[in-house]
């Protein structure tokens, strides 16, 4: 790796905060990475979506909007939307333990 010399003080606040967070190894990758360029760092909230939907998707039965809204802090639409993909799949089946006509002699 190149040797880079860091004069921490003449950092700005953010590079600083950087800096601290990741430590001047990692720093210092990151400056001959980027060199100059910038970078999206994006919000917790879109990194750890992806997983949330997939749970409430594996989570949802059909019919449970208002559960998976209060177990994930969502509203029942924002649920509606997540399913949507797999709304009708689900809703066309029996709720487990549930008979269906087929079942009924």
């Amino acid at each position: 790796m190149q040797e880079l010399e860091i004069v921490y003080e003449s950092l700005t606040e953010e590079q600083q905060a950087v800096y601290n967070c990741i430590g001047k190894e990692a720093f210092t990758k990151l400056v001959l990475l980027i060199d100059g360029d910038s970078i999206y760092i994006p919000k917790i909230v879109s990194v750890a979506r992806p997983n949330r939907d997939d749970k409430i998707r594996r989570d949802f039965n059909g019919y449970n909007y208002k559960f998976l809204a209060n177990k994930y802090g969502l509203t029942p639409r924002t649920i509606r939307m997540i399913v949507s993909d797999i709304r009708e799949e689900k809703q066309n089946q029996p709720l487990e333990g549930q008979l269906t006509w087929d079942d009924v002699d």
